[in-house]
C-alpha cells in the first residue's frame, strides 16, 4: 500500500444499487445510489444519481429517492463534504423546480436556496461545493454562495464575469475557481480571489488540441484540472496545476487511449498539499486507477486499480483526514465504498 494512505476499510456494500460520488465527513458518509436495474456501468463515473444515501454510526438514511425512467439518472447532484459534519447537494426535478440544500449526518435537510431558473428551463441539478462552512453553487451561470446554516445568497462570479457556460466549479479559503466554455470557443478556468479580484488561471483556445475541465482548488490558491488532448487517435488526460504565479505543471498523464473510447469526465479532490484522482491506467487503458500527487513534493503513487472489463471505479473524495472511494464489481454487481486514513 502506498505511503500516501494506511489500508482501506470497506465502510458499505450493496448489490441492489450502482454506487457513484461517496463524499466523507468527520463521522459520516454520503453517496449516490442508482437502483442496479435503473442504471449500468456509466453510473459510476457520474456526478449524478437518483437517490442520496447518508451513513452515520453504520446506519443508512435515504435523504432524497427519485427513481428514473431514462439514463442517465440525474435528480440529485454528488454531495460534497462540507467540514462540519454536514453534506452540500442538489437536486432538480425537470420541469418542476430544484434547490441547493444540505443535509446532517443524521439525515436532517436544510434548504440552502431555491432553483431560480424557470422551471421549464430545468433539466438537471446545478453544480455545488462547499468551503468552510459556506455552500457555493451555479445558478444562471452565475456563481452564488450563502452559509451552509442558511441565510441570504450573495453572487461571487456574475454570469458576464464567468466569461461563458461553466462547467464545473471549485471552493477554498483562496476564494472559488471554475471551468468554462468561452462563447468564442475553447475553455478555460477562471479564479475569484479571497479578496475579490477574478481573473483567468488557464486557456486552451482550440477543442481539437485540448480540453480543460473539472477544477479543484487548494487552500493556497493553486488551481487543479484535468485536460484532455487528443493526437494520432488517441486522446490523453492529465491531472493539471495552475499556480497562483502563472506556472504551470503536470503532475499526472495517463495512458493514451482510443479517441473513440467514450470520454468520461474524471474529478480531482483537494485537501492540504495532496491531490487525488482517477485516471486511465493500463496498456490502452484498459484499467481504472485512483493515484494521489503531492503539490508540495512533486511524488505521486497509485492507490488502488482495477481492470474495467471487471470493475469500475468512482472519483475519490477527501474529508477529515480520510480518502474515500467506491468500486462497482460488474459481474454480478457489488458496489463498495472504500475509506482510507490519509497519511502526514
Amino acid at each position: 500500500m502506498p505511503a500516501f494512505v494506511s489500508t482501506p476499510v470497506v465502510a458499505y456494500s450493496t448489490t441492489a444499487a450502482w454506487i457513484a460520488a461517496p463524499a466523507i465527513g468527520p463521522a459520516d458518509f454520503a453517496w449516490l445510489e442508482v437502483d442496479r436495474a435503473n442504471g449500468d456501468s456509466r453510473v459510476v463515473a457520474g456526478f449524478r444519481g437518483d437517490r442520496l444515501v447518508v451513513r452515520t454510526k453504520g446506519a443508512n438514511t435515504t435523504v432524497v429517492d427519485q427513481p428514473c425512467t431514462t439514463l442517465p439518472c440525474g435528480t440529485v447532484q454528488a454531495p460534497v463534504g462540507n467540514g462540519d459534519g454536514s453534506f452540500a447537494y442538489a437536486v432538480a426535478f425537470p420541469g418542476t423546480g430544484g434547490y441547493v440544500a444540505t443535509v446532517s449526518g443524521a439525515g436532517l435537510s436544510s434548504v440552502v436556496a431555491e432553483d431560480q431558473t424557470d422551471p421549464h428551463d430545468i433539466t438537471a441539478p446545478h453544480p455545488v461545493t462547499s468551503a468552510g462552512g459556506t455552500i457555493v453553487w451555479v445558478d444562471g451561470n452565475a456563481i452564488l454562495s450563502a452559509p451552509a446554516a442558511g441565510g441570504a445568497a450573495t453572487t461571487l462570479v456574475s454570469a458576464e464575469q464567468a466569461g461563458g457556460t461553466i462547467t464545473s466549479v471549485a471552493a477554498s479559503a483562496a476564494g472559488v475557481a471554475w471551468a468554462v466554455r468561452p462563447t468564442v470557443g475553447g475553455t478555460a478556468i477562471g479564479v475569484r480571489s479571497a479578496a475579490g479580484e477574478i481573473a483567468t488561471r488557464a486557456s486552451e483556445p482550440d477543442t481539437a488540441v485540448a480540453t480543460l475541465y473539472s477544477v479543484a482548488l487548494a487552500d493556497d490558491g493553486t488551481v487543479v484540472a484535468m485536460r484532455r488532448t487528443v493526437a494520432k487517435g488517441r486522446q490523453t488526460i492529465q491531472l493539471m496545476a495552475y499556480a497562483a504565479d502563472g506556472s504551470s505543471k503536470a503532475l499526472l498523464t495517463s495512458v493514451p487511449f482510443g479517441k473513440r473510447d467514450p470520454f468520461e469526465v474524471t474529478r480531482p479532490t483537494v485537501a492540504g498539499t495532496r491531490v487525488a484522482v482517477r485516471m486511465r491506467g493500463g496498456k490502452g487503458g484498459t484499467r481504472d486507477e485512483i493515484w494521489m500527487a503531492d503539490l508540495a513534493s512533486g511524488t505521486s503513487a497509485r492507490i488502488t486499480a482495477v481492470e474495467r472489463s471487471e470493475a469500475r471505479l468512482t472519483d475519490p473524495a477527501f474529508g477529515a483526514g480520510r480518502l474515500v472511494w467506491a468500486r462497482d464489481d460488474l459481474r454480478p454487481l457489488r458496489g463498495r465504498v472504500y475509506s482510507a486514513a490519509v497519511k502526514p
